[in-house]
């Protein structure tokens, strides 16, 4: 399966409320909080990058590219 999975009801919500919806959708993918938008650059496929603020308040819309 190849597309573009979104979550822009996130923005605003918490990294907590994120991770629980995300793995609603898909229970192998992986939240990861990228805090003020640092991110490590470890490759992980399964990875969904929530960027933060420093409130762990989601202010970019998560994203996923299913390959």
């Amino acid at each position: 399966m190849s597309g573009r999975k979104e979550w822009p009801e996130l923005v605003g919500q918490t990294f907590q409320v994120a991770c629980q919806k995300i793995s609603e959708f898909d229970s192998k993918l992986t939240p990861y909080n990228a805090k003020n938008g640092i991110e490590d650059r470890m490759y992980d496929p399964t990875r969904v990058v929530c960027v933060t603020n420093d409130n762990d308040t989601i202010t970019k819309v998560p994203c996923y590219n299913y390959q």
